[in-house]
């Protein structure tokens, strides 16, 4: 058995890892195939974009899905997220590279602030501002433009490692050894614990009601916590979880409509607002990114391997990249 002393240190020390960049991320043999973070279409389907440790953006045309561009940055890229009306990519990196690229211009906006690095960004629903979650505790929000303008830092160091914003109100919700509610001015307004066991969480995506918000976390094989998908009203209150998963859940995503929810993990899984699960797309090693097309009709992942992969809304390989 292991003694709990043992666990807390073993926790204490991811979270150190965390909040020191994740510099191993980037210290890769030539010959491993990259694990790739994240996947993310733009809002009119025009493009997706895809970042992983090999430090390269790559963004495919999001018809042909033909590689447009690859940049090489300095750092990891650990999440990706378009603006919702603008071809505008924010990137979170490991270390101080995070950015946001203007498509139109080709001009990158630095997004001074964090050192540390971050694998938490995301916009507001009408992408006046950017939220970024880093790994030294700081809550960081932009204009669309990378001007910093909130900088908030909880009592503690320990990491971020997801954000949200509410669909309909000037909140969000970020991911640290808790679940932190801020309004828009960084003033926070809630604090809970997701499980009672001290597992680290990983996604966080509200629905486009407002009504409830899904949480999927990493689970703890040597204490044999399952990872847990979990569903959370707006007030919350748990309203459901599942552990049909084998592998932690990276990153979640919302289609359009609002009636399907897909999961990265062991297999990519289709959800229905209820947390019932519909659809599985199995694959030979572990899911990382995930996005829904702004029509619905395709789902990018990507995964620990390297691998890139376009699949329909039932979960039914189309294209590997």
């Amino acid at each position: 058995m292991i003694h709990r002393t043992t666990i807390h240190l073993v926790k204490t020390i991811l979270f150190c890892v965390f909040a020191l960049g994740m510099h191993q991320i980037n210290a890769q043999d030539p010959e491993e195939k990259p694990i790739l973070w994240t996947a993310n279409w733009s809002y009119d389907d025009a493009y997706f974009a895809v970042g992983g440790n090999d430090n390269i953006l790559r963004i495919y045309d999001g018809k042909t899905w033909s590689l447009l561009r690859k940049d090489t940055l300095e750092d990891a890229i650990l999440r990706l997220r378009w603006h919702p009306s603008k071809h505008l990519l924010a990137m979170a990196c490991a270390g101080k590279s995070s950015q946001i690229l203007d498509m139109e211009t080709g001009h990158a906006h630095p997004l001074k602030g964090c050192l540390t690095g971050s694998r938490a960004i995301d916009w507001n629903p009408d992408g006046s501002k950017l939220a970024m979650a880093a790994y030294d505790g700081q809550l960081l929000i932009y204009n669309e433009k990378g001007n910093r303008i909130i900088s908030v830092k909880k009592e503690n160091s320990k990491s971020f490692v997801g954000v949200d914003w509410h669909p309909k109100k000037d909140m969000l919700i970020a991911l640290g050894e808790a679940v932190y509610v801020y309004d828009g001015n960084g003033q926070e307004l809630n604090r809970f614990s997701h499980r009672k066991e001290e597992v680290l969480m990983l996604s966080v995506e509200w629905h486009q009601s407002g009504n409830f918000f899904v949480i999927g976390d990493y689970g703890d094989t040597e204490q044999k916590f399952p990872p847990l998908l979990q569903y959370w009203d707006k007030d919350y209150h748990l309203i459901s979880e599942s552990a049909i998963g084998k592998a932690e859940y990276r990153n979640l995503s919302w289609n359009k409509k609002g009636n399907r929810l897909a999961s990265s993990s062991d297999a990519l899984r289709i959800w229905n607002k209820k947390g019932k699960l519909l659809y599985t797309g199995n694959v030979p090693d572990l899911l990382w990114g995930v996005d829904f097309s702004n029509s619905g009709k395709f789902i990018v992942t990507s995964s620990i391997d390297g691998r890139i992969t376009i699949w329909d809304s039932h979960a039914k390989k189309i294209k590997e990249l």
